[in-house]
């Protein structure tokens, strides 16, 4: 992935939910025209980075054998700015669904304040020999092993 919106894999229960932290730096090139003078993470980015923290949860999941693919987004909602220097905590709770069809309610919160929310809803996709998803499930297993958090915070699914 060329643009990475985690910083870190806090805590991960394979099929269940996933924690990520991602520390906004005043250094990235987005706060250079959004807004000048008041640096605000764009909303675009907020739920891009529900969508890594999702695929990564999915591909860990399925061992990265498969991949989700976007398939809706809903009940987005901006409640506070995001701004540099702040921490932003995703967290992803899977949502009962078809066992083909991934359904995640999303949040992200600076400390105690609720940032922002969303629910992402996926679908699977085998990741074959010499296809995108292959490639895509390479990129995120090299991700997922560069972020992991400590053996004892990962939790096993029962």
């Amino acid at each position: 992935m060329r643009f990475v919106f985690v910083d870190r894999i806090v805590a991960v229960e394979p099929s269940r939910r996933i924690e990520t932290l991602k520390t906004v730096s005043g250094l990235e090139d987005v706060f250079a025209d959004h807004f000048p003078g008041y640096p605000v993470l764009p909303g675009a980015l907020v739920v891009e980075a529900f969508a890594q923290a999702s695929q990564l949860l999915i591909a860990v999941s399925r061992d990265f054998a498969e991949v989700g693919r976007l398939r809706g987004l809903s009940r987005v909602a901006f409640r506070h700015p995001v701004r540099p220097g702040d921490r932003l905590a995703i967290r992803c709770e899977r949502r009962a669904a078809p066992d083909d069809t991934w359904v995640l309610e999303a949040t992200a919160t600076v400390g105690a304040r609720r940032v922002a929310a969303a629910t992402l809803e996926y679908t699977l996709e085998a990741a074959e020999p010499d296809t995108d998803a292959r490639r895509y499930a390479e990129r995120l297993r090299a991700l997922a092993r560069e972020l992991r958090p400590a053996p004892v915070e990962i939790a096993t699914s029962e």
